[in-house]
């Protein structure tokens, strides 16, 4: 039984922290059943209650775990699929049955439901830490439950009294399990690795596992990823072309920032574009039907999300540090601060991009959300959008490489523009879109210009580095 404590203790080693916290509560839990001394059943459902709500953190955590164990070489060891159906027994017996058992002391005629509720909340959160789609099922609940709120409350009183309920969470558990654990048990080549600065707002560049390699996707997933490549090979083609015809400095430079930023052509841009209109449209006629907040959020959230891109920067300049050094003998530049300088006009594309992208959310959102001065939200949004992105690209350029620094001036960065933005739609509200647009853009784009000119000429004094980074 080594191999099972082993498999075990693997989420511990990975995630300490979700652990203490999962084993914490689920404790938790059960001392509030076993405490019942009245016998009472509020007192139970509670109790239950806690012990779900950690077993969906715990099984997030441990199809992380598990994703990143079902690697093809992983099922040459002895008895793999064994010693991992032993570690699968014991986890239901910790999260299903052993507080389905003491609920049974207090609430005999509930137990089936109550242990059939526990293995369907096991079983989302391993689909979802698995990264399957079909995990995020249950924001459907949460969005039927703010959406009609009375019938969700009079569907759940009749699933408690029904005997079909207990025998249904339990078929939608078992085909959810096999819809996530088959293609972790199917031995299969990897995925190509993504390049790290491709760009498509779906969440591609963050399908892998913990140990770095691609998590294979999806079949609608693999169709939009292919639709993306199709368009970046399409747009390298006609770079390599136009480039042929006339080698210029401009075509030269067009290369290069087809070859790092594979996703920020026209025609990816304005997919990418496309898909999320798609997705944030079906949101707000899903949830946001009623307006119960202020419109100019919108511009808010629309520069958060453009901000999004340039941790993704820092991340994976890094990252391909390695394949930068077949760029600087391609470019074969005369001296090494003109590789630098190269690198810098290449990438200054994503400050238009950004304030494009930060543009398009903020007139979507407030058509969707009926906005009393579209104009001003579009205003406060392209102006804070171009000095925050200049700003962004000059610190994620020349800032901290170790995770925890990135992380902290990336949160600095995200609430200092969101603070922005709001100052901002203030300032042009209070004093006229005249005055209050050039008294922003002068003070802010005037400052993130000051940032992003010093940082390149740091970057450019800098000697350009190949080595990969520390793990």
């Amino acid at each position: 039984m080594k191999a099972v404590w082993q498999l075990w203790l693997q989420l511990w080693k990975r995630m300490p922290v979700l652990v203490v916290l999962a084993i914490l509560m689920w404790l938790g839990g059960l001392v509030i059943i076993a405490m019942n001394f009245r016998e009472e059943e509020r007192p139970v459902y509670l109790g239950a209650g806690l012990c779900a709500f950690a077993s969906w953190f715990w099984h997030i955590g441990q199809g992380q775990v598990l994703r990143s164990l079902c690697r093809p070489e992983s099922f040459l060891l002895p008895d793999f699929r064994r010693w991992l159906a032993w570690t699968a027994a014991i986890d239901v017996l910790q999260w299903v049955i052993l507080p389905s058992l003491l609920a049974a002391l207090f609430v005999p005629s509930h137990v089936c439901l109550i242990a059939a509720a526990l293995l369907l909340v096991a079983a989302l959160g391993l689909a979802t830490g698995c990264g399957r789609r079909v995990g995020l099922l249950i924001w459907v609940v949460f969005i039927a439950a703010g959406w009609m709120p009375q019938v969700v409350a009079q569907v759940v009183e009749v699933a408690l009294n029904s005997p079909w309920t207990a025998p249904l969470l339990v078929l939608a558990a078992t085909l959810l399990l096999r819809v996530t654990l088959l293609p972790l048990l199917r031995i299969d080549d990897l995925e190509v690795e993504p390049s790290p600065l491709e760009s498509t707002s779906l969440g591609r560049t963050n399908t892998t596992n913990i140990d770095g390699t691609p998590q294979p996707r999806g079949a609608l997933g693999k169709r939009v990823a292919g639709l993306f490549d199709y368009f970046a090979q399409r747009a390298m083609e006609l770079a390599l072309q136009r480039y042929r015809r006339h080698p210029t400095a401009a075509q030269k430079l067009t290369l290069v920032r087809r070859l790092l930023l594979p996703h920020d052509n026209p025609q990816a841009i304005a997919l990418r574009l496309l898909l999320v209109a798609g997705m944030v449209a079906i949101y707000f006629f899903a949830v946001m039907h009623r307006q119960h907040f202020n419109a100019a959020v919108v511009g808010a959230y629309a520069i958060l999300l453009t901000m999004t891109r340039f941790p993704q920067l820092g991340r994976g300049m890094l990252r391909m540090r390695p394949n930068l050094a077949d760029l600087y003998l391609t470019l074969a530049p005369d001296t090494r601060a003109q590789y630098q300088k190269v690198m810098v006009d290449a990438l200054l594309i994503l400050v238009p991009v950004s304030v494009l992208t930060a543009l398009a959310y903020t007139l979507l959102g407030s058509v969707l959300a009926h906005a009393a001065e579209p104009g001003r939200m579009l205003l406060t949004a392209a102006i804070v959008a171009t000095s925050a992105s200049l700003v962004a690209l000059a610190v994620h350029l020349i800032g901290p490489q170790g995770s925890f620094g990135r992380a902290a001036v990336n949160l600095v960065l995200t609430f200092g523009s969101m603070a922005v933005y709001w100052g901002g739609y203030w300032l042009i509200g209070a004093i006229g879109y005249a005055a209050g647009g050039m008294t922003l853009a002068v003070v802010t784009i005037s400052f993130g210009g000051g940032v992003w000119y010093a940082a390149q000429r740091e970057y450019q004094r800098r000697a350009p580095c190949f080595d990969a980074p520390l793990a």
